[in-house]
């Protein structure tokens, strides 16, 4: 400000991802829910970005990279997954992506969380946990929905009334891991929790 530069300044302001201390009878960062999938991400930047605006968008960590490039005339960033949301600061949303695909690998030294796949859309979530064997998965799916149940409180995928939903969610699911590269999906095998110290 003293050096009359921070209008042409963006600051950004984010964090790590939330923490669960016995939500949904969990413990770890690495979850699917929400407690550990959000986080803040507010943008200082009055050349583009209307002070006081929301914006009501899915953006993700590996936007932030596109965005900064093009904010400061530099993009954009080639083979990226993430992309700009410099447009989002104008109100242009227009092909703005609609669900997103969470994936975390089991690692013996965080053994509280299994592998997990889920993708996320603007009013559902929809978990799987593989095992890493090939065979099935041996934690149960989960699907929410997050208008009626934004906690996550009440588990869907066993529900019939709900088998629609699940079916399209997986197939979601399945789309943006192709998308994305991600398959074929070979996760570690999932050791749980054992009696013993990882090693670091």
């Amino acid at each position: 400000e003293a050096s009359g530069r921070l209008d042409d300044t963006v600051v950004i302001f984010t964090s790590d991802n939330g923490f669960a201390l016995g939500e949904h009878g969990r413990v770890d960062k690495r979850t699917a829910y929400e407690e550990s999938i959000r986080v803040p991400l507010v943008v200082r930047y009055p050349r583009r970005a209307t002070p006081g605006s929301v914006v009501e968008r899915m953006v993700l960590a590996l936007d932030l990279a596109p965005s900064i490039l093009e904010l400061c005339g530099l993009g954009p960033l080639p083979d990226a997954d993430g992309r700009s949301w410099a447009p989002l600061l104008a109100g242009d949303a227009a092909g703005w992506r609609t669900s997103f695909l969470y994936q975390y690998d089991y690692e013996r030294q965080f053994p509280y969380t299994p592998n997990v796949r889920a993708v996320r859309t603007e009013d559902w979530k929809f978990i799987r946990y593989p095992h890493g064997d090939g065979g099935p998965d041996r934690h149960a799916a989960e699907l929410y929905d997050l208008r009626a149940d934004p906690l996550e409180t009440r588990n869907l995928a066993g529900d019939p009334a709900h088998a629609a939903d699940r079916d399209r969610l997986a197939a979601e699911l399945d789309r943006l891991q192709r998308a994305h590269g991600a398959l074929p999906d070979r996760p570690p095998l999932d050791e749980g929790i054992r009696d013993e110290l990882p090693k670091f």
